[in-house]
């Protein structure tokens, strides 16, 4: 059985992603001049308003780290690691906001903000690769892998395919945050 903190740090990590999600579907509606299909997720952050998905990056990127703690118990000490890398990422990724897309100018904080996405979905990825391991059953180990490679491609075809940015980022975080969640629902049962 978990102990009672685990159990409360592992809750951490099953409310992060659905919370993501929420906000940058709020955003997705209430921003003006903002195009869900077109613009990452990141760029609500840009301007006016943009306080609500800088908090939701510190605030998801503090429970994925407070998860970590758990995982790194619960499930492997490589997997916890990486998530934590993920969490600190995400944080990171609030503090140093990005640069609109198209760059018409690209700004330190921007590039910071880039250098750290790619490290918080590589994260990410591995992490799903390592937890395959974590007691395995053909359909557990079969989801983990197919996350870790679902999370890199998607990530780059967000961004490559200027007209859909926005629509294949939102499914690398859905698949990689639910993922997350999923985990999490599982390190419960254990």
């Amino acid at each position: 059985m978990v102990p009672a903190m685990a159990r409360f740090l592992l809750w951490c990590g099953v409310v992060a992603g659905p919370l993501f999600v929420a906000v940058f579907l709020i955003n997705d509606l209430i921003r003006p001049d903002y195009d869900p299909v077109r613009d990452f997720v990141s760029e609500a952050a840009i301007g006016p308003g943009g306080r609500l998905q800088i908090a939701s990056f510190l605030i998801t990127g503090a429970l994925m780290v407070a998860f970590s703690v758990a995982v790194g118990r619960v499930v492997s000490r490589w997997t916890g690691r990486l998530l934590a890398v993920f969490g600190v990422g995400l944080m990171l990724a609030g503090v140093f906001v990005s640069d609109p897309v198209p760059h018409t100018v690209r700004t330190s904080h921007g590039t910071i903000h880039d250098l750290v996405s790619l490290i918080v979905f590589a994260a990410l990825a591995a992490a799903a690769f390592v937890a395959a391991r974590w007691r395995p059953a053909p359909v557990w180990t079969w989801y983990c892998r197919a996350v870790g490679v679902a999370v890199p491609v998607l990530f780059i075809l967000a961004g490559g395919i200027e007209s859909a940015t926005g629509v294949f980022q939102r499914l690398t975080i859905a698949i990689g945050w639910t993922w997350a969640a999923v985990l999490g629902l599982r390190a419960l049962r254990t």
